[in-house]
């Protein structure tokens, strides 16, 4: 189990990597400090959780198929496409805040509460 124990260490410090981006490129007033906290750390942390989390779920043998994996990848495209997007056309809005991180947020409640798709269909 010292496999999945580093895996999880790694998928988390992904994690802050793609949050600690996510909070720079809004944070930060320079246009090219926003580009750089996207690009050279948000979308590696993001790289990092995908193949973290992908080995987490061989190692678990859980289908990729499962409800809260697809919700998991598809959601955290979403918002990694908001922040890029954000900072492309150079946009500080609370909307385009709240575009990229309630993706996120719900990311996080999947991975935490693990919904399937039996519990869809009760």
């Amino acid at each position: 189990m010292p496999a999945y124990q580093i895996l999880r260490l790694i998928k988390f410090l992904g994690v802050i990597l793609y949050a600690g981006g996510l909070i720079g490129s809004f944070v930060a007033t320079v246009h090219a400090d926003r580009k750089r906290a996207v690009h050279a750390v948000a979308s590696p942390g993001l790289v990092v959780t995908w193949i973290a989390g992908y080995l987490m779920t061989t190692q678990l043998q859980i289908p990729l198929m499962e409800l809260w994996v697809i919700a998991g990848l598809v959601l955290s495209l979403i918002s990694q496409l908001a922040l890029v997007h954000s900072v492309a056309r150079d946009r500080r809005t609370l909307g385009a805040f709240v575009s990229t991180f309630a993706p996120l947020f719900v990311v996080l409640l999947m991975m935490v509460f693990r919904p399937t798709w039996s519990d869809v269909r009760s």
